[in-house]
C-alpha cells in the first residue's frame, strides 16, 4: 500500500477512535487485530513494547474515571463506603478512553515499523503540497518531521540509562524529575556538539487512482457504524 494511503487511513481511523463510540472502537479493534497477525513477529513485538511504555498512563486515566466521574457505585452497599468506589460510569467512560487510545497508539506503531522515516516524510511532502499556494511551508514541514523522528528515535535508547541513574532518587517525583533533567542535558549537549548534515527530502509520486477506495471505505464504515450505540 502506498506511504499516502496508510497516513490517510490511519489519520481516519484516530479521528473516530477519537469520538469515543463502542461500535468504532469494536471495528477499529478487529481491523488492528487482522493487521497483527498479517505483520512480521518484530513489528508485533515493536507493538506490545509501546503499549507496555503506556501502562502508567492507562492506570491513571482509569483512576481519573473510575473514582471521580459521579454516577451510580459500582458495588451497592452502605452510602459511606460506596462514596469511595468507582462508579458505573467511570467505568464505562475509563474502558472506551483507554481502548481508543491503545488503539491509535498501536496502529501509530503498526505504521511506523512498515513505513520508513524516507517513506514517511515523502507521503507528508505529497499531503502538503497544495498548501504550497497558502505559502505553507512544506518542505520545513517534512524537515522538522525528520528531525523529531530522528530524536525520539535517538533518545529512546538513553531513556534506560537515564533511570539507572536516577535509580537512587527518593520519591517518584523525584525520580521522573531527575529522568527528565538527565534526558534534556543530554539533548542539549548533543545538539551543540552535533554537525550540520543534509537532509535528502523524497518526493513520492501520486498513489494509484484505486487504493484511495481503502481510506474511504473505512469512512464510510466507521461512519455508519458512528450511529450505532452499544
Amino acid at each position: 500500500m502506498h506511504p499516502v494511503i496508510r497516513i490517510v487511513s490511519f489519520v481516519v481511523l484516530s479521528a473516530f477512535l477519537a469520538l469515543g463510540d463502542t461500535a468504532n472502537i469494536l471495528i477499529a479493534a478487529f481491523i488492528l487485530g487482522f493487521l497483527h497477525f498479517k505483520l512480521d513477529a518484530p513489528v508485533r513485538q515493536a507493538v506490545w513494547r509501546l503499549l507496555r511504555r503506556m501502562r502508567w498512563l492507562f492506570l491513571s486515566i482509569a483512576v481519573i474515571y473510575l473514582w471521580f466521574t459521579p454516577g451510580k457505585p459500582l458495588i451497592f452497599g452502605d452510602a459511606a463506603f460506596a462514596a469511595w468506589l468507582p462508579t458505573l460510569d467511570g467505568v464505562r467512560l475509563g474502558a472506551l478512553r483507554i481502548s481508543s487510545l491503545a488503539l491509535m497508539a498501536a496502529a501509530a506503531g503498526m505504521l511506523l515499523s512498515v513505513t520508513s522515516r524516507e517513506e514517511i516524510l515523502g507521503a507528508l511532502r505529497w499531503l502538503t503540497a497544495p498548501l504550497r499556494r497558502l505559502r505553507f511551508p512544506d518542505e520545513r514541514f517534512a524537515v522538522r518531521v525528520a528531525l523529531s523522528l530522528e530524536a525520539v528515535t535517538r533518545m529512546q535508547s538513553r531513556v534506560p540509562a537515564a533511570l539507572a541513574a536516577a535509580g537512587d532518587a527518593a520519591g517518584a517525583s523525584a525520580r521522573i524529575g531527575a529522568v527528565a533533567a538527565a534526558l534534556f542535558d543530554t539533548v542539549m549537549r548533543e545538539a551543540e556538539a552535533a554537525d550540520c548534515a543534509p537532509i535528502s527530502l523524497p518526493a513520492h509520486s501520486s498513489p494509484p487512482l484505486i487504493q484511495w477506495g481503502a481510506p474511504a471505505l473505512l469512512f464510510a464504515v466507521m461512519s455508519a457504524m458512528s450511529r450505532f450505540t452499544l
